[in-house]
C-alpha cells in the first residue's frame, strides 16, 4: 500500500512510449488513477516494485485495502 509507485500514461509523442505523470505511495497513485474519467483510464497504469496495475486491478486492490481485518 505504501510502496513507492509511478502513474504512467501511454504517449506516442515521446520516444519511450510513455510518460510518468505522478509519483508517490501506491495507494495514492491508485486513487489518482481511479479519479480519471473511465474512458481515459485505459491510457494509464501504475508501476511499482510489486508489479504493474491497470485501473481494474487498482480498483480491486483499493477494495481489498478498505476491508477491515476479521
Amino acid at each position: 500500500m505504501d510502496l513507492p509507485a509511478e502513474l504512467h500514461r501511454r504517449s506516442s509523442d515521446v520516444p519511450e512510449g510513455d510518460v510518468i505523470v505522478a509519483t508517490g505511495p501506491l495507494v495514492i497513485m491508485a486513487h489518482g488513477l481511479l479519479a480519471l474519467a473511465p474512458e481515459e483510464r485505459a491510457a494509464f497504469w501504475i508501476h511499482s516494485e510489486a508489479g504493474d496495475l491497470d485501473a481494474a486491478e487498482a480498483e480491486e486492490q483499493l477494495a481489498g485495502w478498505s476491508q477491515l481485518p476479521h
